[in-house]
């Protein structure tokens, strides 16, 4: 057997080892994911209500532009 049998040889192994692993850790991983979600589902937050809206944040910022308008002017 010459030493480019032994090399192909060698590397067809070593590709077959790195892809049997990967696909047992996506098995083991969605395994785990499924349990996890199982056994210890996420609590669901109730939406939060904008406090005061667009209409207050607005009437905000004018007060700041009358604000820095009557500094301005004295």
């Amino acid at each position: 057997m010459s030493s480019i049998e032994q090399g192909l040889i060698l590397m067809l192994v070593g590709v077959s080892v790195v892809f049997i692993f990967l696909v047992l850790l996506v098995f083991i991983i969605k395994i785990m994911s499924f349990i996890v979600l199982r056994y210890f589902p996420e609590k669901e937050e109730p939406p939060k209500k904008p406090s005061g809206g667009a209409g207050s944040r607005d009437a905000e910022i004018a007060a700041a532009i009358a604000a820095a308008t009557a500094y301005s002017k004295q």
